[in-house]
């Protein structure tokens, strides 16, 4: 379970890198925006259509994986720290099949509207003419994919007591509880 554990972490950190490589092109991109519209008077085309519909979008759903390995959702526990260790564990690994279901849910179908926009050849119109908007579909069905991935593989290492080989999970996970092995 381990070198899956890897793979999947390898995969995560690459793919939040795409992510935090979009960011720095979204503030080149806005920047060169602001300065040729004010300095030169001409703003690029479609600065608004790629901002929303490229950059943010990646940005937001790409990281998925890896806050789900970094368990880094947000998450209020005001009465589940009072409960026993083994009645924590257990509400853990239902809320764990919850998210694996939901979120391969998500991905399956945000997959399917993708292949749809990639099959009519979804784009937009700006000023400078067509942009194809369709690639931008797929960051859905891959942030919930590899949530879905690193979730199912904490629930297998929840019910096995194995180390799941995530590699951002580390000996004092502190939202185990205290008396159940870490994943």
């Amino acid at each position: 379970m381990k070198p899956i554990g890897k793979a999947i972490s390898w995969i995560n950190a690459g793919v939040s890198g795409v992510a935090g490589v979009l960011v720095l092109f979204l503030v080149v991109h806005v920047s060169l925006d602001v300065v040729m519209r004010f300095v030169f008077s001409t703003p690029l085309d479609a600065t608004i259509l790629y901002v929303s519909a490229f950059y943010m979008v990646a940005i937001a759903f790409l990281p998925l994986g890896l806050v789900e390995e970094k368990n880094s959702h947000i998450a209020v526990e005001l009465l589940v720290e009072r409960f026993p260790g083994s009645v924590q564990k257990l509400l853990l690994i239902c809320a764990t099949l919850i998210t694996v279901v939901v979120t391969a849910a998500v991905a399956v179908r945000t997959g399917q509207e993708a292949l749809a926009k990639y099959v009519t050849g979804a784009y937009s119109i700006e000023t400078s003419g067509k942009v194809i908007t369709w690639p931008t579909y797929f960051v859905l069905p891959i942030g919930f994919g590899l949530m879905s991935l690193v979730a199912a593989l904490k629930f297998v290492a929840l019910l096995t007591g194995k180390d799941s080989g995530l590699s951002s999970l580390s000996i004092e996970d502190p939202y185990l509880p205290k008396d159940t092995p870490n994943v």
